[in-house]
C-alpha cells in the first residue's frame, strides 16, 4: 500500500483571520494519527509559517515554503532552499518606484523586511515584515519577494516587466491580491515533487538530482512563466536521509484556493479546489471539496459535513 500524503495550502485554504478552524485541526490530527503524511505548502515564509501553526500546536510533517524556494521539516529546520540572484529586489524596487498602491516586502530564512509601502497596509500578515531600508538589503541573501497591489493594471505591468527581465532567473505568482516572485525553479508543484521524490527514492547518497534536497541560487533553470513555473529542480545537492532501502510509494492529494497552487495540483495524483477558488484553478483539479476537513473525512471514510 502506498503512503498518503495530503498536501494543504494555507491562507484562503484553511487559515482565514490569522487562524485555522478546530474542526480542520481535528481533521489533521486524525489523519497523521493514521500514519499518514500532512505537508504544508505555501508561499509564506519561515516566520510567518511559526506565526501561525506554533501558537496553535499544529503538528506536520513537512512545509513546502516561499512558493516552493525551500522545505523544511517538521521541527521547521531548513532542509532545502534556494535563493533569488542578486539584483531582483533592486530592480523590482526601480520598476515600482512611484506607483501608489503597491508594497514590496522581501522574505529570507532570518528575516522579512518590508520595502517599500504605498498602500499602508495594516493586516496581521503584514506585520509581521519589519520596515527597513533599501541599504539594508546589501548583503542580504533573499528567498521571495511578495508584492501587494491594490491596482490590477499595475499588478499585469509588474508580472510582464518580470518576465521579460528575468525570465530564466525569477518568476511571479499570482495569490489573491499578492504576486510572489521566487527563484524560476520554484513552484508548489516542483517543491512537493522533490519532497515526495526524496521520501519514495532510495537512501541519502544513492539519488542525484530530483529527489534529494540541497542550497543554491537560482538561476538559469526552467522558464519563467506567472502561475506555473518551470518544474526543475535548483541549487547543489545534499541528502534529506530518508533511511535505508527503497521505501513504499507515496499517493498525493492536493487542496488549495488560488492560481499559485496550480502546479501543487498539477504534481499531486489527486487534487482539490475550494467553492471559492477562480475558474482557472478549479479547471486544473478533479473536484471541489468544502474543507480540508472534508478532504481528510473522506479519505478516511468519516461522513462529512
Amino acid at each position: 500500500m502506498p503512503r498518503r500524503l495530503i498536501s494543504t495550502d494555507l491562507d484562503g485554504t484553511i487559515v482565514f483571520n490569522g487562524t485555522i478552524s478546530l474542526r480542520d485541526r481535528e481533521a489533521m490530527a486524525r489523519w497523521r494519527a493514521a500514519g499518514n503524511l500532512l505537508v504544508i505548502n505555501t508561499g509564506r515564509s519561515v516566520s510567518a509559517l511559526e506565526h501561525v501553526v506554533v501558537p496553535m500546536g499544529l503538528e506536520f510533517d513537512n512545509a513546502i515554503l516561499y512558493t516552493g524556494a525551500a522545505i523544511v521539516d517538521e521541527d521547521i529546520r531548513v532542509r532545502y532552499s534556494t535563493a533569488l540572484p542578486a539584483g531582483v529586489v533592486e530592480d523590482i524596487l526601480d520598476f515600482v518606484e512611484g506607483a501608489p498602491g503597491v508594497t514590496v516586502f522581501t522574505t529570507g530564512l532570518d528575516e522579512d523586511l518590508l520595502v517599500y509601502d504605498t498602500i499602508g497596509s495594516g493586516s496581521e500578515l503584514l506585520t509581521l515584515f519589519r520596515p527597513a531600508t533599501r541599504r539594508e538589503l546589501d548583503g542580504r541573501e533573499v528567498i521571495g519577494v511578495p508584492m501587494r497591489f491594490t491596482d490590477p493594471e499595475m499588478a499585469a505591468r509588474t508580472e510582464t516587466y518580470l518576465h521579460r527581465r528575468w525570465e530564466g532567473q525569477a518568476v511571479g505568482f499570482r495569490n489573491q491580491d499578492f504576486i510572489d516572485v521566487v527563484p524560476a525553479s520554484a513552484s508548489k508543484g516542483s517543491g512537493l515533487r522533490q519532497l515526495v521524490a526524496s521520501l519514495a527514492g532510495p537512501p541519502a547518497g544513492e539519488a542525484s538530482g530530483e529527489g534529494t534536497f540541497g542550497t543554491g541560487v537560482a538561476g538559469g533553470a526552467g522558464e519563467a512563466t506567472t502561475g506555473v513555473a518551470s518544474e526543475a529542480t535548483a541549487g547543489g545537492s545534499v541528502g534529506l536521509g530518508v533511511g535505508s532501502g527503497p521505501l513504499e510509494p507515496v499517493e498525493t492529494w492536493s487542496i488549495g484556493d488560488s492560481w499559485n497552487d496550480i502546479s501543487m495540483h498539477a504534481a499531486a495524483d489527486h487534487s482539490y479546489a475550494l467553492p471559492w477558488s477562480p475558474p482557472e484553478v478549479v479547471a486544473q483539479c478533479d473536484g471541489t471539496v468544502s474543507s480540508l476537513a472534508d478532504l481528510i473525512d473522506s479519505l478516511m471514510g468519516r461522513p462529512t459535513l
